[in-house]
């Protein structure tokens, strides 16, 4: 809720009609409007939350009627513009497929992160794990959505270059290795329909150990996939920061010394390896904006995930995608 705050806060954030931006949260209101003396936010009482164990046939029909359920309706009806959860995924991207509903010619959303690769450059990985198992098709379209967002991106949270958006971005598909013949039936024939669509600009596939390479501006996996790979580049990257931790943590004098003459540099490689600083995934392909927040994340991880909710909204990047599909 601090990092929400935070947010909102931000000198320059505006919504999309550059009105200061106005928060509504979702929750038990005897603990969360105290928090909200003094501002202009709301709170919508809903006491319950989603569990692990609730039925999701419960949620979709209404028959648990969770903070997470009231707050995808009221962005379904336009009292919200934009939703930032931290709950369940399965629920969030059935209750928003249900209630919101999809853009036209979108069969399922998919959920699509802006990570850091070699150098400073960017790149957008989906299908994160809104789907598990998509076909070619699937994985085209999939395409065409990472391609529609990399192009309409807001120069904060771009490439280095500070461009607005990539006017042409390449896309890769994620596989176990680089040569043609490699790979699974679906993922060999899902190349064949981004490299025949003269919408799509295609780099060819991406391995797990050079996905950080950001060889492409885009890379597509089905859910399953995308999902593992991406957890297991972020525990990757808790042990590289505990081991740089310890290594750095000894009180010899040339190890305070290295600190003391690295200490910018040493907060450079520190924070890249925080997953807090790239928190928020987009689902795209839903008729209005919704971000899915890591349910570990902090204050600053949570703010980072508003804000991309913020950025999504004064792109018109619901709007762009539809154009681009």
């Amino acid at each position: 809720m601090r990092g929400a705050l935070d947010a909102a806060e931000s000198p320059g954030l505006r919504n999309a009609s550059s009105e200061p931006v106005k928060l509504i949260f979702f929750g038990p209101g005897d603990d969360v409007a105290p928090l909200l003396t003094g501002t202009s936010h709301d709170v919508v009482h809903a006491p319950r939350r989603v569990e692990v164990d609730d039925p999701l046939r419960g949620s979709l029909r209404g028959e648990v009627d969770s903070s997470m359920r009231s707050a995808v309706r009221a962005l379904a009806v336009g009292d919200a513009d934009a939703l930032v959860s931290a709950g369940s995924t399965g629920a969030l991207v059935a209750l928003s497929r249900h209630l919101v509903g999809m853009l036209p010619d979108i069969r399922r959303p998919a959920i699509m992160k802006s990570l850091g690769g070699a150098d400073g450059r960017r790149f957008r990985m989906l299908d994160l794990g809104a789907n598990i198992g998509s076909g070619p098709g699937q994985l085209h379209q999939f395409a065409l959505l990472g391609t529609a967002a990399a192009a309409t991106a807001s120069p904060d949270t771009d490439d280095c270059a500070g461009r607005h958006g990539i006017p042409i971005p390449s896309v890769g598909l994620l596989n176990i290795g680089s040569e043609v013949r490699k790979g699974p039936a679906t993922v060999r024939e899902a190349a064949r329909l981004l490299e025949s669509d003269n919408r799509l600009r295609y780099g060819g596939f991406v391995e797990p150990h050079r996905l950080f390479d950001a060889a492409t501006d885009v890379v597509v996996a089905d859910g399953f996939a995308g999902n593992i790979a991406l957890k297991a580049a972020e525990g990757a990257a808790q042990m590289a920061r505990y081991l740089l931790g310890r290594e750095l943590s000894g009180r010899s004098p040339g190890v305070t010394l290295g600190r003391a003459m690295l200490r910018s540099r040493l907060r450079r490689v520190r924070d890249a390896y925080n997953p807090q600083s790239y928190n928020g995934a987009s689902l795209l392909g839903l008729a209005r904006v919704v971000v899915k927040s890591h349910g570990g994340a902090d204050r600053q991880g949570f703010e980072n995930a508003v804000r991309q909710a913020m950025d999504a909204l004064s792109t018109g990047l619901v709007a762009r995608l539809a154009a681009g599909i």
